[in-house]
């Protein structure tokens, strides 16, 4: 005999919350991605400006954007990291002084279109140093003079390539730009 108020059909309820529940997850999921989307719009022709001065693929810029910053230009680290490609404003000034010879407030950081050009020319120049892009995102994220200390190890290196990342931290970053970098190049049909 059934209790007098008791549900009819109780897994129907508890489906209808699950249902509920997923369906939210998956809004929220469509509504980050529907976000990163139009943060990835808005900076793609700045991608494409610095990419083509600096040759370096649009893809592999729009990567490292994606892992350092998800296309937030208001992005900062708690080392002190800046922007779009997350930029320490003592490498900022080193590029702009040494290399790039402009004359911009430590603020022009925060602007994305210098955020991405000086972010762009500084894997342009990892790149070249290193000859390749494993060292060249591992020195993005780890410094120049840690990955060239790596290269000089024969533990870790044939003194070209790196065996292996010593920095969990860097090792998942530099799989995590070269996984989006393969899929920004079928995104944008762009060649490697």
């Amino acid at each position: 005999m059934r209790k007098q108020g008791a549900s009819k059909h109780p897994l129907t309820i508890v489906s209808l919350f699950l249902l509920l529940a997923i369906l939210s997850i998956f809004l929220a999921d469509l509504g980050t991605g529907l976000m990163r989307q139009r943060r990835e719009d808005a900076i793609y022709d700045s991608v494409l400006l610095s990419a083509r001065a600096y040759h370096v693929s649009p893809a592999m810029v729009m990567a490292v954007i994606r892992v350092e910053s998800d296309f937030k230009a208001d992005a900062h680290s708690s080392v002190g990291a800046q922007g779009l490609m997350q930029i320490l404003p003592d490498t900022f000034r080193y590029l702009k002084k040494e290399h790039l010879h402009e004359d911009l407030s430590d603020k022009d950081l925060w602007d994305p279109t210098v955020n991405v050009r000086y972010g762009t020319y500084y894997l342009s120049y990892l790149f070249e140093r290193f000859g390749h892009w494993q060292a060249a995102l591992a020195a993005y994220n780890a410094g120049e003079g840690r990955v060239a200390a790596w290269l000089a190890d024969p533990t870790l290196s044939d003194g070209t390539v790196l065996f292996t990342i010593p920095f969990e931290e860097t090792e998942n970053y530099v799989a995590r730009v070269l996984d989006a970098y393969h899929e920004y190049l079928k995104k944008y049909q762009l060649k490697e």
